[in-house]
């Protein structure tokens, strides 16, 4: 089955492909360190991110953290994402 192209999703679809691809690994993650992440608002292949709890401030944030989002997003939904955070 192909999949259909990011950017011709809707939003609320596009969300939920993010969710379901940041699930199994990314999001326990941030749980398990007491924080997390909310998706503000996606532009095209750019998804707008916002760190909460722990994670809001931590140093990681804006390295590795990100990276992993970034790389798992572009394996498990398209090659093309950027995570931004604001």
């Amino acid at each position: 089955m192909k999949k259909k192209d990011f950017i011709k999703l809707d939003i609320k679809e596009q969300i939920k492909q993010i969710h379901k691809a940041l699930e199994a690994d990314v999001l326990p993650m941030l749980e398990s360190h007491g924080g997390g992440i909310e998706i503000v608002d996606i532009k095209k292949t750019d998804v707008l991110i916002r760190y909460y709890g722990a994670c809001q401030g931590c140093p990681m944030a804006s390295t590795g953290t990100l990276q992993a989002i970034e790389y798992t997003l572009q394996e498990k939904v398209d090659k093309r994402i950027e995570v931004i955070p604001v």
